[in-house]
């Protein structure tokens, strides 16, 4: 008989074949080692044995399990959400294996991300950002490294996976292969941003001594790396002040919101941002219509209704 253990790691070795990032498929190991501990002191080993009531328990324990990043409160509920996500993934493949009967995963809810998901960046901040790089190869290259993330919405990795010829200037879009999920997927670049990319793939990027595919390279002319690309962040927040700080996956946000505010419908960001989800586009609709609502509510409606006609 196969063990829970022995089928998460199984199940963990598919999603590796699938193309998951290895810091992904890291994070995945770590919760559904957890669950998977957790259930064994509950006595249960057994793939069959797993109900929607033992996994409610779970959840509930990981909710109120201290986080070491938050001064002993307990973890963030993204964090629970993205647990509630990795069992439901390793449920739907035991029902897939037919070592479950039905999915006890179905019907799992947490309350939604709403409340906790930050506000994306003020379009001064962004503007302040985006303006900030010289004329320098480093300037160059950062300034188009801002005005791409905003433009495309693109995570930080797929950023600093692209290659020369993952930039087609003639459609002005980028493709983006092996996203999250070993998606491909091809995502619309903003007219001023490809300018500002050709102007650093014209001017910069020979500069650095670009060697190889890479898109954006560093000071070596190597491929930047995914930790540079924060530092990069880090290093313009400080020199121009900003708080609160802006991040690649608040400029992510940003696009997603803007877009959004400005008429874009659900379904073409979902594509846009690669989310297998259309619940997770839904977040940001909530956030638009959250700002939207505080917006109403210092218009008094009633006193427009008592303004005289013209």
């Amino acid at each position: 008989m196969e063990t829970l253990e022995g089928l998460a790691r199984a199940w963990l070795d598919v999603k590796r074949v699938r193309g998951i990032a290895p810091s992904t498929l890291k994070t995945y190991a770590v919760q559904l080692q957890r669950f998977v501990g957790w259930a064994e002191m509950q006595g249960v080993t057994d793939p069959g044995e797993i109900t929607t009531d033992l996994l409610e328990r779970f959840l509930m324990m990981e909710s109120n399990r201290p986080s070491r990043c938050r001064k002993g409160q307990p973890v963030s509920r993204a964090s629970v959400h993205h647990t509630l996500s990795v069992i439901r993934g390793f449920v739907a493949y035991l029902v897939e294996k037919r070592r479950l009967l039905r999915n006890e995963a179905e019907g799992l809810e947490i309350k939604p991300l709403v409340a906790a998901f930050r506000n994306p960046p003020s379009r001064e901040s962004i503007a302040t950002l985006l303006d900030a790089p010289g004329s320098d190869p480093l300037g160059l290259r950062d300034r188009a490294l801002f005005e791409t993330l905003y433009s495309t919405g693109i995570r930080r990795a797929e950023c600093a996976r692209l290659d020369l010829g993952d930039c087609d200037r003639l459609l002005g879009v980028l493709r983006i292969r092996k996203g999250k999920g070993g998606k491909d997927r091809v995502v619309p670049i903003g007219e001023h941003a490809l300018k500002v990319l050709v102007s650093y793939l014209s001017l910069g990027r020979p500069r650095l001594k670009g060697r190889g595919p890479a898109l954006f390279v560093n000071a070596k002319g190597t491929r930047i790396e995914i930790r540079a690309v924060t530092e990069i962040f880090r290093r313009w927040n400080r020199r121009l002040g900003l708080d609160p700080p802006i991040t690649p996956h608040l400029l992510r946000h940003a696009c997603a919101t803007h877009l959004l505010e400005e008429g874009a419908d659900v379904r073409s960001v979902q594509e846009i941002l690669g989310h297998a989800n259309i619940d997770t586009t839904q977040i940001y609709t909530h956030v638009r219509v959250h700002r939207l609502k505080k917006k109403m509510d210092r218009i008094d409606h009633r006193a427009r209704l008592e303004c005289p006609q013209e």
